[in-house]
């Protein structure tokens, strides 16, 4: 079963957030997790290949990890997490 979520991490966010960010992400790719940043938040993905209890075990920790960078609670756009641009 393939797996996504859009995140509300705005395109919008400084480029010294994005740097601090980069690094968590690109450890998600071990697991074959691949990203994509939208208008809509950022995107996680990958073709099926990790079991769903994993699967939700990385995105939330990369989701308190992002919070904790973010200085904001990071989560699911399209659930009940607002993706707004930064100011």
């Amino acid at each position: 079963m393939e797996h996504d979520i859009t995140l509300n991490i705005h395109y919008t966010i400084p480029e010294n957030l994005w740097k601090k960010l980069i690094p968590l992400i690109e450890e998600l790719d071990v697991y074959g997790i691949e990203y994509s940043v939208e208008v809509g938040g950022l995107q996680l993905f990958e073709e099926g290949n990790i079991p769903d209890k994993e699967w939700k075990r990385l995105i939330n920790r990369f989701c308190k990890q992002a919070s904790d960078i973010l200085d904001f609670a990071v989560g699911d756009a399209c659930g009940d997490f607002e993706c707004v641009p930064f100011t």
